[in-house]
């Protein structure tokens, strides 16, 4: 029976438990419990127009072409119709309230819709996956220019466990007027092991992992991913450049070519691997205003438990899974 460890992360000081006796066979891989899809003829993001989304900020058809005709799209970008932020007329003033801060909650809220009702990341091609990426970074470096944007936020959620509300595929940007708690954690902690060491945090994990190889999934010429070695869930991974590079938004040419290579192959182990399980994913870059220091990486998180009374009170995660046995069962999974 193994035995139970803690392991701390590198970057941000946290630390979680492993603990896979717990359960021994964790049914990770058992039949999806996804609700269906709702059908097509009602589905809010099967033609976003018609449902009153209003015209795309961007799209492209499946020829990798901006056309004339909006009809021809497989992906676009629309403002999200249900915000949670205000868009952004002025910067925020942060005010106080006795002992409290304050400012008001302005930004811009956008969602990336592909034109399958069905077909997430994981059943896509390199060429249709290349357009998404591709729609990610053309977003991007358009709400970069907005002025007060600290921090632009590109995430998936995949599946009702994971906070899907539609079920049709979709990502979302977020452009904050802050850099937010996790964010600014993850380039306190990149900043201080720089200042120590004189090497990107990133770069030295990296190096490690892969002179290891216990804990790497897939690599190219350009890129490796790994589960961690302090995973925050059970089966999660990290997708990284090889080289150090801050700024997602750059990527271009064969490096770009290689990402959609390495991210068809993550999801594609991922599904067959797990049975196609809900998962989020996210992108962290560099700040809106930069910090060299710091390396770009997309981080993918399954959905595999509930965090209950420990994981609450502790906010320590416990991890059923050795990231060394998800490592391996994911490297060993169909492409």
């Amino acid at each position: 029976m193994s035995s139970s460890n803690f392991r701390k992360d590198i970057v941000s000081g946290d630390w979680i438990l492993i603990a896979p006796s717990i359960k021994k066979k964790p049914n990770f891989f058992g039949k999806s419990s996804k609700r269906p899809n709702a059908p097509q003829g009602s589905c809010p993001f099967e033609d976003p127009q018609k449902a009153g989304h209003g015209k795309p900020i961007y799209w492209l058809s499946k020829a990798g072409a901006v056309e004339k005709d909006p009809a021809s799209w497989f992906v676009q970008a629309i403002p999200n119709k249900f915000p949670v932020l205000t868009e952004q007329k002025a910067c925020p003033v942060v005010l106080s309230e006795g002992p409290y801060k304050t400012m008001k909650g302005v930004g811009f809220q956008e969602i990336v819709i592909t034109r399958d009702h069905e077909r997430s990341l994981g059943f896509m091609n390199n060429d249709e996956i290349s357009l998404v990426v591709k729609t990610y970074i053309e977003r991007y470096k358009a709400l970069k220019k907005e002025k007060c944007v600290e921090y632009i936020l590109i995430f998936h959620n995949n599946g009702p466990t994971a906070g899907a509300s539609v079920g049709h595929p979709h990502s979302q940007i977020f452009a904050l007027p802050i850099v937010p708690t996790d964010v600014s954690r993850s380039l306190a902690g990149s900043e201080k092991y720089f200042s120590k060491h004189k090497i990107c945090v990133h770069c030295a994990v990296i190096k490690k992992e892969l002179k290891d190889a216990k804990r790497v999934i897939y690599e190219n010429k350009n890129f490796v991913v790994l589960c961690p070695y302090a995973s925050k869930v059970s089966f999660e991974i990290r997708l990284f450049p090889k080289l150090h590079s801050p700024n997602f938004e750059r990527l271009r040419g064969e490096e770009s070519e290689e990402f959609v290579d390495a991210l068809f192959a993550t999801f594609s182990k991922l599904k067959n691997a797990m049975n196609d399980p809900d998962y989020n994913f996210f992108i962290h870059t560099s700040p809106v205003k930069g910090t060299g220091h710091y390396h770009w990486h997309m981080e993918i998180l399954p959905r595999t438990s509930i965090w209950a009374g420990f994981e609450l009170g502790t906010g320590i995660e416990i991890l059923k899974v050795l990231p060394e046995d998800a490592a391996q069962i994911l490297k060993n999974a169909k492409i």
